[in-house]
C-alpha cells in the first residue's frame, strides 16, 4: 500500500507540473490554425530564457539537462514549420548547407486557443532523486497579428542526491520567433 501511494505521488507530481499561465491575447482557431505553416528564425526577436533559447531546443534538444553543450549552432539556423494534418506539425530544421533535422509532431488545438506539442519532452538523466533527476518541456504555439510565431514552453526539473538532498524548480518561457 505504501508503495502504491508513493507511486501515485510521483505520478501527480508529473503530471501536474510545469502548468501554462492563462494568455488570452492570441487565439487560434479551426480557420486560421494553418497560418502556423512558414520558416521562422531560429533565434527568438525577444530575449530568450536559460534552458529554452532557439526554436530547435522546443522541437529537438539534448536530452541530457548535463550537456551544456548546444545540439545546433545559433547562426544560419532556421525551422520550417508545416501543419499536414489537424494534428501533425511536420518540423524541420536545417542550415545553410545542411538539413539537419526532420519530423512530424503530435499536436493538439485546445479550447483555449493555442497549439500544444503533445510530446512533453520527459528527461531522466542517472538514476532520479538517488543521483540524477527528471525534466519535462511542455510547450504551446500561437501566431500574433505579424504572423510571427508565439511560444510558451515550461520548464520543469527535479534532482537529487540521496533524496535527502533534491530540489525541484519551474521556469516559464514566453518567446517570439519572426516569420521570414
Amino acid at each position: 500500500m505504501r508503495k502504491s501511494g508513493f507511486y501515485f505521488i510521483m505520478l501527480l507530481m508529473i503530471v501536474s507540473c510545469a502548468g501554462f499561465k492563462n494568455n488570452d491575447s492570441m487565439k487560434m482557431d479551426k480557420d486560421n490554425v494553418k497560418n502556423i505553416t512558414g520558416t521562422y528564425r531560429n533565434l527568438p526577436a525577444t530575449p530568450g530564457g536559460f534552458y529554452v533559447r532557439t526554436l530547435s531546443d522546443v522541437f529537438d534538444r539534448n536530452t541530457n539537462m548535463f550537456k551544456w553543450k548546444e545540439k545546433y549552432s545559433h547562426q544560419n539556423v532556421i525551422v520550417k514549420l508545416e501543419l499536414i494534418k489537424k494534428n501533425r506539425l511536420h518540423v524541420e530544421i536545417a542550415d545553410s548547407e545542411n538539413f539537419l533535422f526532420s519530423k512530424d509532431l503530435r499536436v493538439k488545438l485546445k479550447k483555449d486557443g493555442y497549439l500544444y506539442l503533445k510530446e512533453k519532452r520527459l528527461m531522466i538523466d542517472g538514476i532520479p532523486l538517488v543521483f540524477g533527476g527528471w525534466n519535462i518541456q511542455k510547450s504551446r504555439f500561437a501566431i500574433d497579428a505579424d504572423q510571427n510565431l508565439i511560444i510558451q514552453s515550461n520548464y520543469f526539473f527535479c534532482n537529487g542526491i540521496f533524496i535527502l538532498m533534491s530540489d525541484w524548480k519551474m521556469f516559464h518561457y514566453h518567446l517570439t520567433f519572426e516569420k521570414i
